[in-house]
């Protein structure tokens, strides 16, 4: 698949936090960084982000303005959040992945409703078309070693697909389910996950994609109910966590969701054993602590910390100007320590009726 590059330079603009009550506070601890400030968008959201080192990170999502809309990018120095501007990109951003701030992939859908994926090199993008796939995570191992996971758009089995760049094109390589997310310790160790009775998993070994054999989820004696992976972490060959959700109930009970637990299972390196947590919240995504153990935000407005040795904390998710807590749809660690990104969205300030804002909030 042929990439063009895209001729126009790299358009920068700095975003100031919202208020002051987004500046840093002192001690460790969860707090917001950034409130997109008032830009002419009527709603403005944040969906993914990944760190590629201490002083960069990347973050996607979108913005409504009318009755359009497009997709939004952001870039973090170590500092600050920056608005970036994709040359000839008028679609939406689904994912973003990278290994290195030369090395960042940004996965969508151009502005005609294409698929679409475009390349920062360090200098500028580039796009390259991945046929008819909607990417939902994008794992970046090297310049020459990425896969993305996500649906295509023929595909209506049980068997699904997954992209693999090789440092020219977007493949299309066969897979034994759809997943999610996906999330590498190395190139030869890789896993995805997803699900929708029941969880699945999936693992890359260098040669081929296997299913993975995992717990069955129990529902609750005489109702009906499912399950399904939202996030994978892949610490090491023998620590990964895969976190979900299990929700049940009978009619307009099970419509809503009014029933949920969270669905917790790790990998050993030779089996995957289940956690079921108290029912009111689920997990919504999750990423590595930097010590071996994964931070989690949940559907509740929390961060919830699951350290190496078994201790769980859980904290409120850190809101701005009397707003309601933020949705938190995605945390990231960053490397070299123990600092984490997470980034969403957060409801109108009292007074706006209207305009949801992006939110980023730090851990150190």
């Amino acid at each position: 698949m042929r990439k063009s590059l895209i001729t126009a330079g790299l358009a920068v603009s700095m975003l100031v936090a919202g208020s002051a009550s987004a500046g840093a506070a002192a001690g460790s601890g969860w707090r917001v960084t950034y409130v997109s400030p008032e830009t002419g968008y009527d709603d403005f959201g944040l969906y993914d982000v990944t760190a590629t080192s201490a002083n960069d990170a990347w973050a996607v999502g979108s913005t409504q303005q009318g009755g359009g809309g497009g997709g939004a990018l952001v870039r973090w120095n170590g500092s600050t959040w920056n608005e970036v501007t994709v040359p000839g990109s008028t679609g939406s951003f689904l994912s973003v992945g990278g290994s290195s701030p030369k090395n960042v992939w940004v996965m969508g859908v151009t502005a005609n409703g294409a698929s679409a994926a475009w390349h920062w090199n360090g200098t500028s993008f580039t796009t390259a078309s991945i046929g008819d796939f909607f990417t939902s995570d994008v794992a970046v191992l090297g310049q020459k070693n990425a896969w993305a996971v996500g649906n295509a758009g023929s595909d209506d089995g049980a068997e699904g697909k997954a992209l693999h760049w090789d440092g020219s094109t977007w493949q299309s390589v066969d897979t034994p389910m759809s997943a999610r997310r996906i999330s590498a310790v190395s190139a030869n160790d890789i896993w995805a996950v997803g699900g929708n009775d029941q969880p699945t998993a999936m693992h890359w070994d260098g040669t081929a994609w296997t299913m993975s054999d995992l717990p069955q989820v129990p529902i609750p004696e005489g109702e009906n109910g499912f399950s399904y992976f939202n996030d994978v972490v892949a610490i090491s060959s023998s620590n990964v966590w895969a976190v979900g959700r299990l929700y049940w109930g009978s009619g307009e009970e099970l419509r809503s969701g009014e029933h949920n637990r969270p669905v917790l299972m790790h990998w050993d390196g030779q089996a995957w054993s289940l956690q079921l947590g108290p029912e009111g919240d689920f997990p919504l995504s999750a990423a590595a602590d930097g010590n071996g153990g994964i931070w989690y935000s949940s559907i509740n407005k929390s961060f919830v910390h699951m350290a190496k040795g078994g201790k769980t904390t859980t904290v409120p998710v850190p809101t701005v100007d009397g707003r309601e807590a933020p949705e938190i749809r995605q945390v990231a660690h960053v490397p070299g320590g123990p600092t984490m990104l997470a980034v969403g969205e957060v409801a109108p300030a009292p007074g706006d009726d209207e305009s949801w804002d992006a939110i980023a909030e730090q851990y150190r």
